[in-house]
């Protein structure tokens, strides 16, 4: 049994198929559209949020006590390193002998 394809056939199987893949593919380059809009409005609207924030909230001055606590820190930063040399400079000492 042997099948022949007559050329009316052929053509509409071809039509059926050519408007199908052409309809997939708007679909898919409309959803693929909306996509992208939604994504960029939404790093537009972050970006303006952002902006806003910037603009709108600011760092409180520094009061004295945070100018003090600021010293105590370097000082305190300052007492570890010589503890750090110390012990330092004590182990390669211990090493020698």
């Amino acid at each position: 049994m042997e099948i022949t394809v007559t050329p009316e056939v052929a053509n509409a199987v071809d039509a059926a198929v050519s408007g199908a893949n052409s309809a997939i593919i708007r679909q898919a380059l409309a959803i693929t559209g909306i996509g992208m809009l939604i994504l960029f409005v939404s790093l537009l609207i972050l970006w303006a949020a952002m902006e806003l924030l910037v603009r709108f909230v600011k760092d409180a001055p520094k009061s004295a006590d945070d100018e003090r606590m600021g010293e105590t820190d370097e000082a305190g930063e300052i007492a570890v390193k010589a503890k750090v040399a110390a012990a330092a400079a004590g182990y390669v000492l211990s090493k020698k002998e």
